[in-house]
């Protein structure tokens, strides 16, 4: 915790009794960096690519940048070279960030697929606009909003909390319609923990047409974005804070265009009258006299006068980025601040469960709390695994279970346990109707009826069917991008490796099972080695999982009907004690 005394006349010796007992280093600050539908460039070392459509993931670094101030997180931290988002796509991305869940987890989403007859056997859409941080009383575990969210976790622990740019987490009758106002969805995020939101972007520009509040032309302005968070960063210089940052870019509309537009005229309101400037960030436009015009310009000519939106939204984010780095230098809040920087998902293959779609980089940058860096850390990661990450890093215990599991003792440069996180650890991918798993080398996928994975496939004569496995690694290592090796997602080898089909479809199953809408939400590891082994304290027996699973479902039968029929419901008080500590391990295990 940060400590200010306000002293007047005290002696020496008593400001020496104050010196000692000051804390030697402030507690950690959080940022989480997450821009919209930006590259994965090559130094990034993107994931194997499917050679259609030029979908390929690594990119060159736009014009004459080389992104300096990204790239100088990366230099300067840890990079996570198997990150992964738990799901493909701008809002379920962002849900999993903010609750370390995956989407289908979503009270919001649980309601609509109840509604549409969901269940462990149909799996729910995991899509945008059934991804959403609301309270739904009709669903178990329904508090979203209310309680299970990082900010409101920060909150609770005295933490500042602030949000800019890129929401993309609300209904969209608050949103993309007439009755949807700018002061709604504001108060709804700071609702749901985030007690100041700024600069705030409810969903994408071009899905914002049909709202009263957005007729003042409002455009992509990384400029007033960036003075947001700074002045969050600022203000809260001497507190505890977390702070969330969307930029709106790269994702169109047309970048280029938003950069002729008037960088005065916000998201907060149109301050031409008010202002003869543009806004003063050190690092974007103070250097031009705080004249967007001449700051965006200059953006224009070192993209070497590219209208693309990937090129002038990279480095418009960039900037951005450097605003803030530069900020926590100045107020001396960097080596004390975690800043997580990673993209929300794959751009390559977008909304879709390829390794184009799901692989992300993601930095790490904090100079007093991880040790040994610059460092790669090469073990698998998602999403889900931010939330009980940077609460473990604060020392934070989350009131709420969580599917994600905190890497801060993993990646400890002595103490650490990076080769069995990547060799052992479980992932699970949520796209639509598709799901798909990731152990180690080996990936399944089961896919649904019109699934754009299995029609890409079979167009290129690669490989039919719903169920289909790759080997994502060469020997012992992950296969990256390159100009002449394709993906390995292009040979299905379930027919090889019959047995390694059969485990990971179990597997996910699993994670089906304990997903399904209809029941109250379960938080626990599935992993292959529950089907032969003890859990030894790290999770039941699969086996056991699905006599608990279904051990719910008749206790929820006799809660309901008060008539127990069912061979699991007559099981009695083992099976019920089973059950118990089923769920009750599952909130320990989503602590760790």
């Amino acid at each position: 915790m940060k400590f200010s005394f306000a002293i007047s006349a005290i002696s020496a010796t008593t400001m020496a009794i104050f010196a000692t007992l000051a804390p030697c280093a402030s507690a950690v600050n959080f940022i989480v960096i997450q821009p919209d539908d930006m590259q994965f460039y090559d130094e990034w070392n993107p994931p194997p690519y499917l050679p259609w459509n030029g979908n390929y993931p690594g990119q060159a670094y736009p014009g004459t940048s080389v992104l300096p101030w990204i790239n100088k997180l990366r230099e300067e931290g840890l990079t996570m070279t198997q990150a992964y988002a738990a799901s493909p796509k701008c809002g379920t991305s962002r849900y999993s960030t903010v609750t370390g869940r995956y989407a289908t987890r979503s009270s919001h989403g649980r309601k609509q697929a109840i509604a549409d007859g969901k269940n462990a056997t149909n799996p729910a859409d995991a899509s945008i606009p059934n991804t959403k941080l609301r309270n739904i009383r009709s669903v178990d575990d329904g508090q979203d909003c209310r309680v299970s969210n990082i900010a409101q976790a920060f909150e609770s622990a005295g933490y500042e909390t602030g949000m800019v740019g890129k929401w993309h987490l609300s209904k969209d009758r608050l949103v993309a319609n007439a009755n949807g106002t700018y002061a709604g969805v504001k108060e709804e995020i700071e609702r749901c923990g985030f007690k100041d939101v700024e600069a705030m972007y409810p969903d994408n520009l071009d899905d914002l047409s049909g709202s009263q509040d957005w007729s003042i032309g409002l455009s992509h302005n990384m400029e007033y974005v960036a003075y947001k968070a700074v002045e969050f960063i600022t203000d809260n210089a001497a507190k505890d804070w977390f702070l969330y940052v969307n930029p709106t870019v790269p994702h169109g509309p047309d970048v280029a265009a938003a950069m002729d537009v008037d960088c005065r005229i916000t998201t907060d309101g149109d301050f031409t009258g008010q202002m003869s400037d543009g806004w003063s960030v050190v690092g974007m436009t103070k250097e031009f006299r705080d004249n967007c015009t001449a700051y965006r310009d200059n953006v224009k000519e070192r993209a070497s006068q590219s209208v693309s939106n990937d090129d002038l939204g990279a480095i418009w984010v960039d900037d951005a980025i450097g605003a803030i780095y530069q900020a926590l230098n100045s107020t001396k809040q960097l080596a004390d601040t975690f800043i997580l920087f990673q993209l929300d998902h794959g751009k390559a293959e977008k909304d879709k469960i390829w390794e184009g779609g799901l692989r992300i980089p993601q930095f790490v940058h904090y100079p007093n709390g991880i040790s040994g860096t610059p460092r790669d850390w090469s073990s698998l990661v998602s999403t889900i695994d931010i939330a009980p990450t940077l609460l473990d890093f604060a020392n934070i215990s989350p009131s709420y279970s969580m599917d994600g599991k905190s890497w801060k003792n993993a990646i400890d440069e002595v103490n650490g346990s990076e080769e069995d996180w990547r060799d052992n650890r479980c992932l699970f991918f949520e796209s639509s109707e598709d799901r798909a798993v990731r152990c180690g080398c080996d990936k399944f996928m089961l896919l649904s009826d019109t699934s754009p994975e299995e029609v890409k496939a079979v167009s290129k004569s690669w490989w039919s069917g719903k169920e289909v496995l790759f080997d994502l690694c060469d020997g012992s290592e992950y296969i990256v991008a390159n100009s002449t090796t394709w993906s390995p997602e292009a040979t299905d080898i379930s027919a090889v490796k019959p047995q390694k089909a059969q485990d990971l479809k179990e597997l996910l199953q699993c994670h089906l099972d304990r997903t399904d809408p209809t029941i109250t939400p379960l938080y626990q590891d599935c992993a292959i080695a529950a089907r032969h082994t003890a859990s030894k304290g790290k999770g039941l027996l699969l086996e056991e999982f699905q006599t608990a699973f279904k051990t719910k479902l008749a206790h929820r039968q006799y809660s309901t009907s008060g008539s127990c029929t069912s061979p699991p419901c007559t099981a009695g008080a083992e099976a019920r004690r089973n059950l118990r500590g089923y769920h009750n391990l599952g909130s320990v295990s989503a602590r760790r």
